[in-house]
Formats: C-alpha cells, sequence, structure tokens
C-alpha cells in the first residue's frame, strides 16, 4: 500500500484556472458553501474578493497555502478542495469577469461611450454590456475585430466602431494597465499559488483534516463544522419509510442549494448514497420548514434549531449518539411538537377568519419568534409530550405564554416591561450554556412556560397596553386646531382582543364575511377639550357591507337591515344602548359632535373592560 504523503508545490493563476475548467477540482460534501462577496460591504468589514485579488496584486503570492485531497475517481486523478474556496472563488471570479470586481475601471470608457452621437442609447448600453463582460484573458489580448467577429457583431463593429478604434485603444491600454502586476507583468502568470496536496487519503481521511484546520477557526460555526464531523455517521435506519422517501428530496434541495454560484464541480446528492447524521439533520428541518413556516430553514449561522434540541435532549452532538432508537424518537417529539404548535398558532391567528378580520397582521406576528424563542418552546412541547400531559393543556399553556410573551414585548415603557418579564419564560437572557439550561429545564418541568403568568398580571399588562395607546388629544373647534386625525394602526395586541372577543360571540358562519374596523363614535366627529376618537373601547370590526350603509350617521343606521339587527345582538355587551349614545353624540349637523366627554370616555372604559375579561376568561377558564 502506497504510503500517505503531503507535497507543497506552487501553481500559477492560468495553472489553477486550467485545472478548474477541465473539471479537475471538486467542492466535496463536507466543504461549506463558499461566503465572501465580491465587493466590500458598506463598512467594508466582510471579506470579499476584491481585497484578496488586491492582495496577491501586492504580493504576487498566496501565503497562506490552498488545501487539496487528490483522489481517484473513474481512473482519473481529481483533486478535492479541502480549504481555500473562497479564495479559488475570487480568482475565477476575477479571471472570468474582472469587471465585477473592479467595476471602476469602467467609468472612463463608459463616460467616453456616453458621449459618442453616432451611437444610439441602445448601441451605447450594447458596447457597455460587451466590454464589462470582458475575461481577463480578453482583456489582455483585446483586438477589436477577432473580438467582435467571434461574439457575432461583426456588422456592429464594421459599421459603427472601426473608425474610433484609435480613442478606444487607449483606454483599454489603461485598464490592460491596471489589471498587470506594476503595469508589465500579466496577473494570472506572475501571481503563484501556494497548494497543499494529501496524496493517498481517502474521503474519511480528508474529512477529518477539513475538521482538524477548522475546529480552532473562529470564521466556521459550529454547524458547519458538523458537516465533517458527522459525515461518516450513517450506522442509522429511519423506520418511517415514506419520510424517509421525502427526505432523500429535501437532502438532495439542500445540496443543489450549497453549490449554487460556486465555480468548482460541487457534490450532488444521490438517491442511492448513504444519508448521514448532517443529511437527516438538514433534511428534516428542512422538511419541517416546508410544512410549517413557523420552523426556519437551516442555515450555517449557528447552530440549527434540530441540532440545539437533539443536543439538549440526548447529551451531545457526538457520532454514537444518533442512533436509530435516538433518531426515531427525535422524530417522534419533533413531529408531535410541531403538530401541536401549529394548532395553537392556528388558534391564536386562524387564518381565514383572521385575514377578514386584520389581514395577516397577527400571522405576521408569530413570524417574530427568533430561533432560541422556539427552542424554549420546543423544549417544553418535547417535555409535555413524555409527561404525556393532555394535548388541550398543552395547548392552553402554550398559547398563553405565547401570547403574554407578544404583549409584554409590545410595552413600550422599559421600567414597565421589566416589571412584567420575570414571568416571560419564552423570553431568553442569554445565549450559550444560559439557554441551554433553560431548555434543558423545560424539558423537565414544561409547566414553567406559564406557571408564572396569573390572571392578575395578564390583566395588568393589557391595562398598561391600553393606557399606553389612549391618547387623548385637545381639539377646540373655535380655533380650528386639530390632532391625531389620522387613524392610528391598531397594534397586534389590540387585534388579538377584538378577536378572541369575536371568536367567542359572532356565530361561525358570520366570520366568513368580510370585515373593517370601524369607530363606535364615528371617526369624523368633532369635539371640544381631551378625547381620543381611536381609543381601543371605540373600535369595533363590522361586516364591511354593514359599515358602507352607515357612513357618518347615527349607530342605529346598522340596525335598520336585518343583517345588522342580527349582528349587533351578538356583540350587544360592547354597543351602547340608544339613549347612551344620543346623549353621547350630537348628529344634527353634517358633522357628528361628540357632547359629553365624560360618558363617552365611561363608554370606551366599559368596552375595554369587556374586551380584556372576555380574553381573560378564555385563557384562564
Amino acid at each position: 500500500m502506497t504510503d500517505k504523503i503531503i507535497k507543497n508545490e506552487q501553481w500559477t493563476i492560468t495553472e489553477l484556472i486550467a485545472r478548474i475548467k477541465k473539471a479537475g477540482i471538486t467542492k466535496p460534501k463536507f466543504q461549506r458553501k463558499k461566503k465572501w462577496t465580491k465587493v466590500p460591504n458598506k463598512k467594508k468589514t466582510a471579506p470579499n474578493d476584491r481585497a484578496y485579488i488586491e492582495f496577491l496584486f501586492e504580493h504576487c503570492n498566496s501565503v497562506a497555502p490552498i488545501t487539496f485531497g487528490q483522489e481517484t475517481i473513474n481512473n482519473e486523478l481529481i483533486l478535492s478542495n479541502i480549504d481555500g474556496n473562497n479564495r479559488i472563488n475570487a480568482i475565477s471570479n476575477f479571471i472570468s469577469r474582472p469587471f465585477e470586481i473592479y467595476g471602476d475601471l469602467l467609468e472612463d470608457i463608459n463616460n467616453y461611450i456616453g458621449t459618442l452621437e453616432i451611437l444610439s442609447i441602445d448601441e451605447q448600453k450594447l458596447l457597455i454590456d460587451i466590454i464589462s463582460k470582458l475575461s481577463y484573458d480578453d482583456i489582455m489580448n483585446f483586438q477589436w475585430n477577432k473580438y467582435f467577429n467571434q461574439i457575432g457583431q461583426e456588422d456592429f463593429y464594421n459599421s459603427k466602431l472601426k473608425g474610433m478604434r484609435d480613442d478606444f485603444d487607449d483606454k483599454i491600454q489603461d485598464i490592460q494597465d491596471n489589471l498587470k502586476i506594476n503595469k508589465s507583468r500579466r496577473f494570472d502568470e506572475h501571481v503563484k499559488i501556494n497548494v497543499n496536496i494529501f496524496y493517498e487519503y481517502s474521503t474519511n481521511d480528508l474529512c477529518n483534516i477539513f475538521q482538524n484546520i477548522n475546529q480552532y477557526n473562529t470564521k466556521l460555526t459550529e454547524f458547519e463544522l458538523l458537516s465533517s464531523r458527522l459525515y461518516n455517521v450513517t450506522e442509522f435506519v429511519i423506520t418511517d419509510e415514506k419520510l424517509h422517501a421525502t427526505l432523500i428530496c429535501n437532502i438532495n434541495e439542500y445540496y443543489k442549494k450549497k453549490s449554487e454560484d460556486e465555480v468548482l464541480q460541487c457534490y450532488t446528492f444521490d438517491k442511492d448514497h448513504s444519508i448521514n447524521t448532517h443529511d437527516f439533520m438538514v433534511g428534516f428541518q428542512n422538511l419541517s420548514h416546508d410544512e410549517y413556516n413557523f420552523i426556519e430553514e437551516t442555515n450555517v449561522e449557528g447552530l440549527s434549531l434540530f441540532y440545539k434540541l437533539f443536543k439538549s435532549i440526548y447529551g451531545d452532538l457526538e457520532g454514537n449518539t444518533f442512533t436509530t432508537e435516538h433518531i426515531n424518537d427525535f422524530i417522534n417529539r419533533i413531529q408531535y411538537s410541531c403538530r401541536i404548535f401549529d394548532k395553537v398558532c392556528k388558534k391564536i391567528y386562524t387564518e381565514d377568519i383572521n385575514d377578514k378580520l386584520f389581514n395577516s397582521a397577527c400571522g405576521n406576528k408569530i413570524k417574530t419568534l427568533k430561533k432560541n424563542n422556539m427552542y424554549v418552546i420546543f423544549s417544553c412541547l418535547i417535555g409535555y409530550y413524555m409527561k404525556h400531559t393532555s394535548e388541550s393543556i398543552v395547548m392552553k399553556e402554550i398559547e398563553k405564554g405565547i401570547l403574554y410573551h407578544f404583549m409584554v414585548g409590545d410595552i413600550k415603557d422599559k421600567e414597565k416591561r421589566d416589571k412584567y418579564r420575570p414571568m416571560d419564560s419564552i423570553l431568553y437572557e442569554a445565549g450559550g450554556a444560559y439557554i441551554d439550561g433553560v431548555s434543558k429545564t423545560m424539558l423537565s418541568h414544561p409547566d414553567k412556560i406559564s406557571i408564572k403568568i396569573t390572571r392578575k398580571n395578564f390583566s395588568e399588562v393589557i391595562s398598561e397596553l391600553t393606557s399606553q395607546y389612549n391618547v387623548p388629544c385637545e381639539r377646540f373647534l373655535e380655533t380650528g386646531k386639530k390632532k391625531f386625525d389620522k387613524r392610528r394602526p391598531i397594534p397586534f395586541w389590540a387585534k388579538t382582543l377584538y378577536f378572541y372577543y369575536y371568536k367567542e360571540k359572532i356565530p361561525v358562519n358570520m366570520l366568513d364575511n368580510t370585515f373593517s374596523v370601524e369607530h363606535i363614535f364615528p371617526n369624523s366627529s368633532e369635539w371640544n377639550g381631551a378625547l381620543d376618537k381611536d381609543r381601543v373601547g371605540n373600535l369595533i370590526p363590522i361586516i364591511a357591507s354593514m359599515n358602507c350603509s352607515r357612513g357618518n350617521k347615527n349607530i342605529d343606521e346598522y340596525n335598520k337591515t336585518q343583517t345588522g339587527r342580527d349582528f349587533f345582538k351578538n356583540i350587544k355587551d360592547i354597543i351602547p344602548t340608544r339613549d347612551e349614545y344620543n346623549i353621547t353624540v350630537r348628529h344634527e349637523d353634517r358633522i357628528p359632535y361628540i357632547n359629553n366627554n365624560d360618558k363617552y370616555d365611561e363608554i370606551c372604559s366599559r368596552n375595554e373592560n369587556f374586551y380584556r375579561i372576555n380574553f381573560m376568561n378564555i385563557l384562564f377558564k
């Protein structure tokens, strides 16, 4: 057996590009996707192709080596890139499209083209596009007639450009000089790339080398390192055959996306390939994401949600932890948790109904939950699953915990918000070991998700939010001074109160209608003194067709139709009586006038109390 050896070589850029074009270099399964951008970001802090190319221009040497392993595939020697994928992409991008990295070199020639009256606007754009796509070799060997014949634009050259080539040549020469080393030597021929090649190393050996090279590299995330650490862990069986077949499709799609915009020939997953542990974890989370939009798709930024949960449940992410028993148990726990959480979301946000009331505003709130919020919630759900807790109890406690978390987060005053945060178990104070500890606590004691939330403190939160939202403003008719005439947006927590009230009071068949949120006392009303026309208690969702019939008239207009009378019977506790309404607002003139501010505030306060009590009764009954 041939001994393993490591050779150190130097290649020119030309040799590296030639090997890439021959598909003589591949990107292995465990290698991460390229991350560099082509040009610097605004802060110029992120690694990018241009910065690396400028380094090569300055030093004419890569200094740090690019690492390959040599494999024999179909009797051909193939190099597998172990380290340096971003650098390879940067070099290839520069050689194939230098102006995508050095766009500023085109400014002079583009400005010149813009002054050529002989060319139409479209012809100017065509010429700029042609030049911008020149490769490095095209630029260095540029010959007008030959190049335009090569790309099928000989007529354009002969009819419009031939007579001005001398002026163009000077500008092309300037670009050539700027893309050479010291304006004299070609970049691709003079710059040397240091290369390490591992000969006679197996794929498993190369995988370990990748891991060893990068385990102390803070630029690689734990998720990226797990791709190599778990590469060889395949000794498990997924017992659900239907799930296994679907996973294969998701894993295939993952590797397709991973290969996008890469210059090297990338690994492609085949249905006959063994699924390793990393494939399973990625595929299972992405499959769950496809079914439930509250599960994020896997990405390389930090440890993914499913990895975090697996580690919390089974202790670590070492290869021997991923047994057949653990993986199938994990599948069951996650599927249960997704199903229950989906039911809770639909209870908080019943899509068909809620869309008619509030478009998708409430549904979007669910999407604001971060990875660590979901980590806590799913640890709780898995804890309940292991304790065989009644599904109805689980749903109630999760619903309570999520709504409390959202509503406390909506309190603007930090001091007041901090008063209620200790009861919010979904909120996390730190990542790392702290959040892992919270997860383990939830697995053992899932009731902690809501145990500190009482009817009293939740009710106080809603009262605080109501006071925060209700803003009385001064209006003096004699001076014409007006404030807050534009209706304020209705916050999530208020929409939730309305939604829960309507789910409790309105028959299902009526909820099929389209609604609009309207004022009990008309939005167009005038008044003297301090009053908030948009306060929570003055707003009610109304069937849209009913509201059109009222305009700014008396609320009795709703009772002139059978639909209106039937609808109002269900919400009569928040609709003022005829006498209450008439002593509060006057409709004698074209514009309604609120003539009893105290009565207005009394009715609104009563309604806000109804909304709050109804909500508390549903959550705590």
